[in-house]
């Protein structure tokens, strides 16, 4: 085996595995920004969520209270 074959041998499968890495790489970071963008809108949408409970509940003490003086009307 003469050097250039050594070197081909051990450089091509090295350039394969270190191509490999390098698309690995893009992938994984590719999907942290994806999960990025899904924390941002699920933050959102708690938020949200939390805003039309805090609605409910409000409607819900006023209609309480109406019920409570029609009964306290009643009586």
């Amino acid at each position: 085996m003469t050097n250039t074959q050594l070197y081909l041998a051990i450089g091509i499968p090295m350039l394969a595995f270190i191509g490999s890495m390098i698309v690995s790489l893009v992938q994984i970071s590719g999907i942290r920004e994806d999960m990025r963008q899904l924390r941002t809108e699920v933050g959102t949408l708690r938020s949200e969520v939390h805003a039309d409970l805090a609605a409910i509940r409000q409607d819900i003490q006023t209609l309480t209270g109406k019920v409570y003086e029609m009964m306290k009307e009643r009586s």
